[in-house]
């Protein structure tokens, strides 16, 4: 089972910059659900998303098997939840281990934004920026700021990993319960395995 999760864990490794990247340039006050389609060499995956505040909830099926990610900025953690098998693992949000800040004023020590124009995507008028990071390694991000929810529609990412592509669709405002971004009862954590070319801290 730990090998299989740890498959489904290196993918996570690769989207986790990118969606990051849509809590450090959003600041929306509105909950928001929408559906997820996320595209990269090591695969296409939908899922599920559900903002509340600074709080992110994603849903997806990897390697046959339901995964869910939080994003408690709130408490500056991320879990990471395997239904299958009612075990979870936490990481610190903004740390080594997942390799991104978690909000703009972190985001802007590492790169420089350009704003390259506007752009209607998914039914939503949006600011296009183009990110380019200090460290030409991690790559170059353009994404696509909606101007009436001031959340990122799309995002892409070009960088080791090769091309990925994060968007939203079905975009909608109703409330999220706040119960979708704690721990379920009866999950146990489990130790966070190291991912490649990282150190614990």
């Amino acid at each position: 089972m730990i090998k299989r999760f740890m498959s489904r864990f290196e993918l996570f490794g690769v989207i986790l910059l990118i969606t990051v990247l849509v809590l450090s340039v959003s600041g929306n006050a509105a909950d928001i659900t929408a559906d997820m389609i996320h595209t990269s060499p090591m695969g296409n995956f939908n899922g599920k998303m559900f903002l509340k505040g600074d709080n992110l909830r994603q849903e997806m099926n990897i390697g046959g098997e339901k995964q869910i990610t939080i994003f408690r900025k709130d408490k500056g953690v991320v879990w990471i939840l395997m239904p299958g098998q009612m075990m979870y693992m936490e990481m610190s949000a903004g740390s080594q281990k997942n390799m991104a800040p978690v909000d703009l004023d972190e985001l802007e020590k590492i790169g420089k934004k350009k704003f390259i124009g506007k752009e209607k995507v998914n039914g939503q008028m949006c600011s296009k920026y183009y990110y380019t990071f200090n460290d030409p390694s991690i790559g170059t991000a353009t994404y696509w700021i909606s101007e009436k929810l001031n959340f990122p529609v799309k995002m892409e990412m070009d960088g080791p990993s090769g091309h990925m592509v994060m968007e939203y669709r079905n975009i909608q405002e109703k409330t999220v319960p706040d119960s979708f971004f704690n721990i379920p009862s009866g999950y146990q954590k489990m130790s966070m395995p190291m991912m490649p070319g990282m150190q614990n801290q």
